[in-house]
């Protein structure tokens, strides 16, 4: 949908639902092509407007339902699928940490944050979804987006971890927060990440809700 002079116009998508998702060519846009649908995704805008989606719970190409780790940019009228799996349930691909690279991907999840950095850059960290291994839980792993490749920047490739906390108000390269999903984020002025709470789940399923703030320093 666009919201623009007091009114609604339906752009793009069924207005029916569980749909499943038309990929076309990956990188290449079409007038047919649409995600799925789904929910508790992830979204940024670039410097030229694009908005670009990522991820959540909902319905591949085959209208299977399950955790999605797509990428899509929405630009001029017209969806591209640009990375990431057509199928649910996807285990991430990590290659070597500070290493961008074609065939890393993050595992497919849902809830987690994002934001873009004053350079442009999109970041994506934490959510509920598929580790390194297949194996599903919640997420501390930190990733940019940058020149068409993804890069992981920090946190585990495994799910479930601990928090290394350090001291409060000192930063450290070894800090890093515990896995989460359903955190919120913010920049500041500086393009800093700020990092608040979240729910993580304990090996016996019961939820626990976070109230820690973090800051990390691109």
């Amino acid at each position: 949908w666009m919201y623009s002079g007091g009114e609604g116009t339906w752009m793009s998508g069924s207005n029916i639902g569980s749909q499943s998702g038309t990929y076309g060519t990956q990188g290449t846009p079409a007038p047919g092509n649409v995600p799925g649908a789904r929910q508790e995704a992830v979204t940024w805008t670039d410097k030229a407007g694009n908005f670009w989606l990522f991820g959540g719970q909902g319905f591949d190409s085959a209208g299977t339902i399950g955790v999605l780790n797509d990428l899509w940019k929405y630009s001029a009228g017209e969806w591209t699928w640009m990375g990431g799996a057509n199928v649910v349930n996807q285990a991430g691909t990590y290659g070597t940490q500070g290493t961008p690279a074609p065939g890393n991907v993050p595992g497919a999840r849902d809830s987690a944050v994002t934001w873009t950095d004053a350079a442009g850059n999109f970041w994506l960290f934490g959510g509920d979804g598929f580790d390194s291994a297949g194996a599903e839980g919640d997420r501390n792993d930190l990733w940019k987006y940058s020149a068409g490749e993804w890069t992981w920047m920090g946190g585990a490739n495994v799910v479930n971890q601990a928090g290394t906390y350090g001291t409060q108000g000192t930063p450290a390269p070894g800090n890093v927060p515990g896995s989460r999903q359903s955190l919120v984020s913010w920049t500041d002025a500086s393009g800093n990440l700020w990092l608040f709470g979240g729910l993580v789940f304990t090996p016996f399923g019961t939820g626990e809700v976070l109230n820690d703030l973090w800051k990390y320093e691109p």
